[in-house]
């Protein structure tokens, strides 16, 4: 097991080096650059954008220190595997240390002429191959974080006593009100805005909906294994049948650094409907991939579906 602040320290690292690559870019072509560099571009890549020095070196420190603090956060507060983590941050890393460097390059290259200023789609595409190598070096260091505990109390994987013949099921409710508030704040935008502007609403209403329909979920375990269903009405709803799934348990998990936001999310190695840090039941599915939901009282829906895994398996 490695030591709690390994997977936050390796997160920061790929931030911490564009900053180092970037203010050593800056030291030495500082005398040679313009007061005001071009740092924003159109289409064809002319300059249409400026920025003085002092304040292009200030924002892209903050730019870089603060997203290397995010991401430490986000993977030192991870209760799982949190290697898709690493593999995006090393990935954002290396493309925007990349772009910095280069505005500072074709700026340097301008000899004090920053109308002249031309980002070529050259420098765009070796950012995003410093972003694929980059990328490629946080998925072999992703190896290197700790495994979840198999010994943890969260992570046994307990049964019902359910005599034969006997049946049960379980349900809850369960639900976000910020999700909700969100989705009501978005709607009432929409229907409020229409008259104005027509179909521009209709982006405020695609938010909207599904915001006010996943903020109350309601989770059924029984003979037809797992589903998940918005609130009252029937679809869209998510079923996983028994048969798809090899073991049941419960863990909490961290919204945002097991699974980086909220709602119905997709990361390497699991999906799951995450309405808040917390309690969740995470089904393992026969393909080895893990659904996760947040619910009261999963150890309950694991046991349950545990039992009835091995019942179906035992005929």
């Amino acid at each position: 097991m490695q030591r709690p602040g390994h997977g936050a320290a390796l997160a920061a690292l790929p931030c911490l080096v564009a900053l180092a690559a970037d203010a050593a870019v800056f030291a030495v072509t500082r005398r040679q650059l313009p007061d005001r560099l071009a740092t924003h571009f159109r289409l064809d890549g002319t300059a249409d954008g400026f920025t003085g020095r002092g304040a292009f070196l200030a924002t892209s420190a903050l730019l870089l220190a603060g997203f290397a603090a995010v991401m430490a956060v986000l993977v030192g507060r991870a209760t799982t595997r949190s290697g898709w983590l690493l593999v995006t941050g090393y990935a954002v890393a290396g493309l925007t240390g990349s772009l910095l460097v280069s505005v500072q390059l074709v700026n340097h290259a301008a000899y004090g002429d920053a109308s002249a200023v031309r980002l070529s789609p050259w420098h765009l595409a070796l950012a995003v191959m410093v972003a694929a190598v980059c990328a490629g070096a946080g998925l072999l260091l992703a190896r290197t974080l700790p495994s979840p505990d198999p010994d943890s109390p969260s992570a046994h994987h307990a049964r019902l006593g359910l005599a034969d013949g006997e049946l049960a099921a379980w349900a809850q409710a369960t639900g976000s009100w910020p999700l909700g508030a969100l989705g009501l704040v978005l709607t009432a935008a929409a229907l409020a805005l229409f008259p104005f502007t027509g179909p521009a609403a209709a982006a405020l209403l695609a938010g909207g909906l599904p915001s006010l329909c996943f903020a109350r979920l309601y989770v059924t375990v029984g003979r037809q294994g797992l589903t998940v269903t918005p609130g009252r009405l029937p679809w869209p709803r998510i079923r996983l049948p028994l048969e798809s799934m090899t073991e049941a348990s419960h863990r909490h998990v961290d919204a945002l650094g097991d699974f980086g936001g909220w709602g119905y999310r997709i990361r390497s190695g699991a999906s799951g409907v995450i309405l808040r840090s917390g309690p969740a039941l995470v089904v393992r599915r026969a393909g080895g991939r893990e659904f996760a939901v947040t619910v009261d009282d999963p150890a309950t829906a694991a046991a349950l579906l545990n039992t009835l895994i091995a019942r179906r398996e035992a005929h």
